[in-house]
């Protein structure tokens, strides 16, 4: 065989091994595992948060000598969740396919030699060299790009979007413990009342002051005040262990909340906050982003019913020793397939996308609607409950100074005390309620969250 082949051949070799990426080995060992379940440190968290890039949550500076607000609670879910690092694997993936589509196709080379076997004059080894690319490659190139851009585009927005819940389902679970807290609280002090009734009567039936029916009755009260507590109780430290999960945190860690009570929204108007979710809610970015993925996926399965060609180019030589050069064209002939079921499916995605995108606009709408309908209901409850608390404290502030006196009865004052303490009570129900509909809200409409 001539020199200017093997050399050929030599130099390709060298260029291809060259460019050869490397192999290396990352074993489920317990050493790896036990860094990915290890929490992050508070210092880390610090750094972190503060450095936080998110489209709808703006970095911040966390004092963990300090409670923590619902913002930061949902900073640090974004942060340490577990869940969101698998999420957030799947943005590496994309991008990979993002740099796969914008590479070249790889040309083709081929090559052959052929040794005689029969005795003859002057006979030589044959060979054959062929480098051959496929141009087609290069018509659907720049649709293949667009693809995986919009699909990685869609992948960062879904990220995006599940950090987001992630982060709210955080502020929810924030809220909702302070609240619980304050009512337990409240409960535990109308435990103590109705304990002290409970007492009170124990000692007036002995005495004969009472009859056993108005005894029962204390002693029932006191059985369901104690009930309310433990029940309350009981969830307190499910949403403590819930948060805990939610923001990566070892179950045994208690966390200072410092929840503040929530902000009116800016507008409560269902149409407006519906314009506002159809431009910022990042779900709806990413359906956005995967209708636009599939406009172009159906653009190649078009370009596709044209034929695929191949062009090459050979140097050949055979057994007598003539050299030959030549070149070459391969197509496809566009008879029975012409890539249609390929372009019908593509069509059907595209229709299955625009109506995932509709269902999902009316389902926002149909929320924000609802949300907004909840909270001018509970805001009418709040309003009439908490018209009757002034009438009752000062019920109760007569009352108590009066039992001071011993101008009336112990027993009628912690009535009045009691009923008073179920109030706030309910008063306090309705707020977590409102607070925990006001960051529905927040999730429907997706509008950033104020530092």
């Amino acid at each position: 065989m001539p020199n200017a082949p093997g050399i050929l051949l030599f130099v390709l070799s060298t260029v291809l091994l060259s460019s050869c990426a490397s192999y290396q080995a990352k074993p489920l060992d317990s050493a790896a595992m036990q860094e990915s379940l290890a929490a992050p440190s508070p210092a880390l968290l610090q750094k972190m948060a503060s450095e936080l890039k998110h489209p709808r949550l703006p970095p911040l500076t966390l004092d963990f000598s300090k409670p923590l607000t619902d913002r930061e609670l949902a900073v640090i879910a974004v942060i340490a969740s577990p869940d969101l690092r698998a999420q957030r694997a799947r943005a590496g993936v994309a991008s990979a396919q993002v740099f796969s589509a914008g590479l070249l196709p790889d040309p083709q080379l081929s090559a052959g030699l052929d040794h005689p076997t029969s005795s003859g004059p002057d006979l030589v080894n044959a060979y054959n060299l062929g480098l051959s690319w496929d141009i087609f490659g290069l018509i659907t190139r720049h649709a293949e790009q667009r693809i995986a851009r919009t699909q990685a585009q869609q992948v960062r927005y879904d990220i995006a979007w599940q950090e987001w819940l992630t982060a709210n389902q955080a502020r929810l679970l924030g809220v909702r413990l302070g609240y619980l807290e304050r009512q337990a609280g409240i409960a535990g002090q109308a435990e103590q009342v109705a304990d002290s009734l409970y007492q009170a009567a124990r000692r007036n039936l002995k005495r004969g002051d009472i009859k056993l029916d108005e005894f029962a009755l204390r002693e029932s009260a006191l059985i369901d005040a104690r009930d309310r507590l433990l029940a309350l109780q009981r969830e307190i430290e499910k949403n403590r262990q819930d948060l805990n999960r939610n923001l990566g945190l070892p179950p045994e860690q208690m966390l200072k909340l410092g929840i503040r009570p929530a902000a009116e929204p800016e507008a409560t108007d269902p149409a407006q906050l519906f314009a506002s979710a159809r431009h910022e809610r990042l779900d709806l970015l990413a359906l956005q982003a995967g209708y636009a993925s599939q406009e172009a996926t159906l653009y190649r399965a078009v370009l596709g019913q044209f034929p695929r060609f191949n062009l090459g180019l050979s140097r050949a030589s055979d057994t007598s020793g003539i050299r030959t050069i030549g070149a070459s064209v391969s197509l496809d002939l566009p008879v029975f397939n012409r890539n249609r079921g390929n372009i019908a499916l593509a069509r059907a995605t595209r229709e299955q996308l625009f109506a995932e995108y509709s269902t999902r606009l009316f389902q926002t709408r149909a929320d924000i609607s609802q949300i907004t309908a909840d909270l001018m209901r509970l805001a009418r409850e709040r309003t009439a409950l908490a018209s009757k608390l002034p009438s009752l404290e000062h019920a109760e502030s007569v009352l108590r100074e009066a039992s001071q006196r011993r101008d009336v009865p112990l027993l009628s004052y912690e009535t009045i005390r009691a009923s008073l303490l179920s109030y706030q009570l309910q008063l306090l129900s309705l707020d977590q309620n409102i607070a925990e509909q006001r960051a529905a809200l927040d999730i429907a409409v997706g509008a950033p969250l104020q530092p």
